[in-house]
């Protein structure tokens, strides 16, 4: 009986996909889209999505320098997709004259995006979902990571290019903002238990 062929891993999808197989690059798509286009679908408008998951894995072939390996694809892949979306939104901030340049004040609903969100099947999902927007958009980022993609601290903090330290004090800062939003806008005294909704959230 013949041996099975094991799936290639995605750092030798991308390095064939850079010398000019095409195949390879459509394995590491398929592989990827549903959560590079989680990662944008709750910041920006549906029809902008489609265009930045393209220049996101676009951005990924022509990163030569920027990734040799020694970390994972996916890290790499949600830095690229970090810093396409970081480009996208500067660019929208200045053309409404109401943009932080390192977007650490400004949120997706302060730039007036109407994203397409997940689908919100109970109220507990759509109040997350409202307070996700009203965050600044680097806290944002960082919960949805945690929250979706089940990243660890030392893998947000090199997308972010920062520290592992600095990385897990962001995060509590960002679930200490998301939770003092999501208060208001409930109900005084209701509980709400930010990581079991985000846990039930549905992926899409």
């Amino acid at each position: 009986m013949p041996l099975r062929k094991m799936p290639d891993d995605d750092n030798a999808l991308l390095n064939r996909w850079r010398e000019g197989d095409k195949a390879s690059g459509d394995v590491l798509f398929r592989r990827h889209f549903r959560p590079v286009r989680r990662f944008f679908r709750n910041k920006i408008n549906e029809d902008d999505v489609d265009d930045l998951i393209q220049r996101t894995f676009m951005g990924c072939v022509e990163g030569k320098d920027r990734f040799r390996g020694d970390a994972s694809f996916r890290t790499y892949l949600f830095a690229t997709a970090r810093k396409q979306l970081y480009q996208f939104l500067r660019t929208r901030g200045r053309m409404m004259r109401r943009v932080d340049p390192e977007l650490g004040v400004t949120s997706v609903a302060a730039l007036g995006m109407t994203p397409s969100s997940v689908v919100a099947a109970r109220q507990e999902h759509d109040i997350l979902l409202q307070a996700l927007q009203r965050v600044p958009v680097e806290q944002q980022t960082i919960l949805e990571l945690s929250y979706w993609e089940g990243l660890s601290g030392p893998e947000i903090a090199a997308i972010f290019d920062i520290s592992p330290v600095t990385a897990r004090t962001r995060l509590f800062r960002a679930r200490a903002a998301l939770q003092e939003v999501i208060e208001g806008l409930i109900q005084p005294d209701t509980p709400f238990d930010v990581d079991a909704v985000a846990a039930t959230l549905p992926k899409r």
